[in-house]
């Protein structure tokens, strides 16, 4: 780690790390700084300008052009807006160039940032939980760093790469002991309580899907004996769970989520919360009001680009498609490329598909862009890996 560190540089994976933890709402200044220190890397800026680039770079010029109208979260997030997409997405690219052409080098890297991540989710929950215990039902709660209300969309995003946790680690991977495995699956667990304390359905999707996902992939590239001792544990796990913790929505420890099920009701389930209707009005829209229109329409469209359509209008919203196929093509090609790193591979899909299921339930843009800019490191990484690392023989 010492070497790593090192060979990146500690300003910048200091200044990542504080953004991700986003200590008193801080980000946006260290946002500035992030994209100070990019800027001055110009030798790696020249070698590194690529098509994801220059979509993301036009999307993010769009899209802040026309927010910069009705600035409702505040005029420093046009500067954001325009830096910060960008600046990730290059820093992707320079933490692995700059780190050693090791496989497993990716998947720390990628862990700790989920990690940190989730760190300012994890300590508003868990604050809350110890001042209130699970008496207090409301879903949403004060952030922990600055006392303000924060929404439970927004709040659950946190932990949404960490629901990936039990997928990555299906497969073997080198130099992660048994040791490692039992801390991640802990702060898995904390994390499963604290997103069932804020009544995350989506969350829990995405634990249950990424899994599904991780162990038909995994599986066939598997010998038949470490499959078998792989699902020995999984059911020994399931069976200890099902039998030491009662699980009845009438439990006080499951009030808020059970609340959350009882509100919406099974109608409301099946419309993903009333999501479709609002995703028809978009696509409607796109042709009625081209150009964008506000929030009193029908309020969130609760979808990344359809939020993008009615913000940015149509230009912004088809070079959010443009990057965002992209940036999903390249998990692909990443995918084929090295078949026999299925670990890294099957960390990649995982994420991937974390991606793809909150940007298509949640308003990224204006509730979670922090969300975003993890999105564009990650492909920054992919789009490296892809590119520069050798194929295993």
């Amino acid at each position: 780690m010492v070497k790593e560190i090192r060979n990146i540089g500690l300003p910048f994976i200091g200044l990542f790390f504080l953004y991700l933890l986003n200590p008193y709402g801080l980000n946006i200044f260290i946002g500035y700084l992030l994209a100070a220190l990019m800027i001055f890397q110009r030798e790696f800026l020249v070698r590194n300008v690529d098509r994801e680039l220059m979509l993301l770079f036009l999307f993010s010029i769009t899209y802040a052009a026309f927010f910069s109208f009705e600035p409702l979260a505040g005029k420093q997030y046009i500067v954001i807006y325009f830096l910060v997409p960008s600046t990730f997405y290059l820093m992707g690219k320079f933490f692995v160039e700059k780190a050693s052409k090791n496989y497993l080098t990716i998947i720390i890297m990628l862990l700790l940032t989920s990690i940190i991540f989730s760190m300012t989710g994890v300590l508003s929950v868990v604050t809350v939980l110890n001042q209130l215990g699970f008496s207090e039902v409301d879903r949403n709660l004060p952030n922990y760093w600055t006392g303000q209300i924060t929404p439970a969309t927004k709040m659950g995003a946190y932990f949404a790469l960490i629901m990936c946790i039990p997928a990555v680690l299906v497969p073997k991977i080198k130099k992660v002991n048994l040791l490692y495995r039992i801390v991640l699956l802990l702060l898995f667990a904390i994390s499963v309580v604290c997103v069932l304390r804020i009544g995350s359905r989506t969350q829990l999707g995405i634990f249950l899907i990424t899994l599904l996902m991780s162990l038909f992939y995994i599986m066939p590239r598997q010998s038949f004996r470490r499959n078998l001792v792989m699902f020995a544990m999984f059911f020994g796990i399931v069976f200890y769970v099902a039998n030491t913790i009662s699980f009845d929505l009438d439990q006080d420890w499951l009030s808020a989520f059970a609340g959350r099920m009882e509100e919406d009701g099974s109608g409301d389930l099946a419309s993903g919360g009333g999501r479709t209707d609002r995703w028809g009005k978009s696509l409607e829209y796109l042709f009625v009001k081209p150009l964008g229109w506000g929030e009193h329409e029908f309020g969130h469209a609760h979808n990344l680009w359809f939020d993008v359509l009615r913000i940015g209008g149509f230009l912004s919203f088809f070079l959010l498609i443009a990057f965002t196929t992209n940036a999903f093509l390249l998990v692909r090609k990443a995918l084929k490329k090295n078949k026999k790193a299925y670990a890294l591979n099957n960390q990649i899909l995982c994420y991937a598909i974390c991606f793809v299921l909150l940007f298509t339930v949640e308003p990224i843009m204006e509730g979670t862009f922090d969300f975003f800019a993890v999105f564009c490191f990650f492909t920054g990484v992919v789009k490296k890996y892809y590119t520069d690392y050798p194929v295993i023989e």
